[in-house]
């Protein structure tokens, strides 16, 4: 029964990451953001589906073929970056950084925003807590998430924001192409101690997600046999 659970789950899980993946970089954005230059990679939300993509073909092809898997390092970096996904899409929306909240447009719009943004991390969280072992080389696994982690902000200050014309601050309106339209708003001194505090704040999460899981494993393996 438990076998049947997980293996629903993980071809659950693929179908939907895969499918918003294939929404957001093989179909890319539309409106104004069809004109980005890097499409839907100019976004760290798409980022981390990416991850979630490759944990999840990972995952499912352990379910089928029980061989090691390689991917658990990667899989505990991403928790990491799930968590700074989740947590500043949502703060930064609740304090009107990332543009006018409207309307959504339809319940499959808002649906793809609320798994974009919460669901995929819900999913991962699932798949890294209760299905594999993420943190058997925390070292390596935070090597990961850092790589992660300064890659994005290279590739916005050194690629994106160089080719982009848009958007442009509201107060610094020379300063356009950052993605993220507060970005435009902030000097290069603003925005490295922005980066310092998300840096802070994205340890923190790895930390919790390390005790997370050395948690539920402790109290799965203390529970009688048979319960």
């Amino acid at each position: 029964m438990e076998m049947s659970n997980r293996r629903i789950f993980r071809i659950v899980a693929l179908a939907l990451v895969g499918y918003y993946w294939v929404q957001a970089i093989v179909i890319g954005p539309d409106g104004d953001d069809a004109e980005r230059w890097a499409g839907g990679l100019s976004f760290l939300s798409n980022w981390n589906l990416t991850l979630n993509l490759l944990v999840a073909l990972c995952a499912i092809k352990h379910e089928f073929d029980g061989q090691r898997r390689l991917d658990e390092p990667i899989l505990a970096a991403a928790m990491g970056v799930n968590i700074i996904v989740m947590l500043l899409y949502w703060v930064l929306r609740a304090m009107e950084k990332l543009g006018e909240v409207v309307a959504y447009d339809s319940f499959a719009d808002m649906f793809e925003n609320y798994y974009v943004h919460l669901g995929t991390s819900v999913i991962l969280f699932a798949e890294a807590v209760f299905y594999s072992r993420p943190f058997v080389d925390w070292k390596r696994s935070y090597g990961i998430y850092m790589v992660i982690f300064f890659g994005y902000i290279f590739w916005m200050e050194a690629f994106v924001s160089q080719r982009d014309g848009f958007p442009c601050g509201k107060t610094l309106v020379d300063n356009c192409g950052f993605p993220y339209e507060f970005l435009n708003d902030l000097t290069n001194s603003g925005r490295a101690i922005f980066y310092a505090g998300v840096w802070i704040m994205g340890n923190l999460g790895f930390a919790a997600s390390f005790w997370l899981v050395r948690y539920h494993a402790r109290r799965v393996s203390s529970e009688p046999a048979g319960e």
